[in-house]
């Protein structure tokens, strides 16, 4: 193809395009860690549908179009891919699996690119695809496939934020390093999209409706792109554990003993709290709400509803507090370091370990460990 030399890759363009290069940089990076590896490939299909519609603010800057009027109808708009793969991914990593509905998500940006794709190899010469332009995409299909984006991004975003809800109240409820697996991947990302979205709206508004240049739009284009760029690096800072999966029980785990009438909740929580403290079990790291009902030879359901009805609190709640009861008692009469100490009682880290004595104890455990020294 001529007209090579002819192409002028100014500052616009450069900086595009250096943005583009980082932001694969990064996830090439997180590719290669090998975790969430299903997950990170439709986080990977997010960032890359990004990158390839912002190919003609790229090519164009440089003149691409001035050069070759034909590649109008270019197959690189793929705004329509963005919800959809946000929705997979954040079901990937909360649930592990896709139910056959979320596929049909995609449906519309594949119409969308095929349709681009005739028109780019269809429609003859320039004359012929400006003229269709007028005529029919402007006015018509483009205003309706990016309303339509913008209503599947919408909701897919909310879907994600519902699945992050649902997860944080799950792993509360079943695992005792809760604060571990806490999913802020999953909430940073839907707020940096939704921010995303709101710099992708406004050059869409501007450029259809006050027809503003490339030139014009350049920095609404510019921050959506710098935005998926910072989404990578948070990628490669939130995705550096395998999530837990949200499942359902097993159906065995859901059907509760007989239960007699005078069975009292607040009993059972304590019998259960007293067996727990006996043998030290909440002391083990990741102890999970599965792995104690298996223990006590019973089912969650019931072992949930013995710590939700006769305790007051969930299983996260329960654990981490008798941790730190026993917490307390190491820093009343031990010199151990607090490290040691938040490894002791079963924390993972003591980032974790000074987030649960605060909301237990109401203060930090070196004020605590103060307050001990001065008695």
């Amino acid at each position: 193809m001529d007209g090579f030399d002819q192409l002028a890759m100014n500052w616009r363009s450069a900086l595009l395009g250096l943005i583009i290069m980082c932001t694969l940089a990064a996830l090439v990076s997180l590719m290669r860690r090998g975790i969430e590896r299903r997950a990170v490939i439709w986080f990977v299909v997010f960032v890359l549908s990004g990158g390839v519609s912002a190919i003609p603010m790229v090519i164009g800057f440089a003149g691409a179009y001035d050069i070759w009027p034909g590649l109008t109808f270019l197959p690189t708009q793929m705004a329509l891919f963005y919800g959809p793969a946000i929705a997979l991914h954040a079901r990937e990593l909360i649930l592990g699996r896709q139910s056959r509905r979320t596929w049909w998500l995609f449906a519309p940006g594949i119409v969308y690119w095929l349709y681009q794709l005739w028109a780019f190899t269809m429609l003859g010469d320039y004359r012929a695809k400006w003229a269709f332009t007028k005529a029919v995409q402007d006015p018509y299909i483009y205003p309706l496939a990016m309303g339509l984006a913008f209503g599947l991004a919408a909701a897919c975003l909310f879907h994600a934020a519902k699945l992050q809800r649902g997860y944080v109240a799950w792993l509360k409820d079943n695992h005792s390093n809760d604060e571990h697996f806490s999913p802020r991947w999953i909430t940073h990302l839907v707020v940096l999209s939704a921010i995303v979205a709101v710099f992708w709206a406004c050059e869409f508004i501007l450029a259809r409706w006050f027809g503003y240049t490339y030139a014009q739009v350049f920095i609404w284009d510019f921050v959506a792109l710098f935005a998926v760029f910072v989404i990578s690096l948070e990628a490669l800072a939130g995705i550096d554990r395998p999530f837990p999966k949200m499942t359902k029980p097993d159906p065995v785990d859901t059907i509760e003993p007989p239960e007699k009438p005078e069975r009292d909740w607040a009993e059972e929580g304590e019998r259960l709290k007293a067996e727990v403290l006996a043998r030290k079990w909440h002391l083990e790291p990741g102890l999970s709400l599965q792995i104690l009902a298996r223990r006590f030879g019973t089912n969650q359901a019931y072992l949930s509803r013995a710590i939700n009805q006769g305790l007051g609190q969930n299983f996260s709640s329960f654990i981490n507090g008798l941790r730190v009861d026993y917490a307390k008692e190491l820093i009343r009469t031990d010199a151990t370091s607090m490290i040691d100490i938040a490894m002791e009682t079963g924390f993972g880290s003591k980032a974790s370990f000074n987030r649960a004595f605060k909301m237990h104890a109401g203060i930090n455990p070196s004020e605590f460990k103060r307050r001990c020294d001065a008695e």
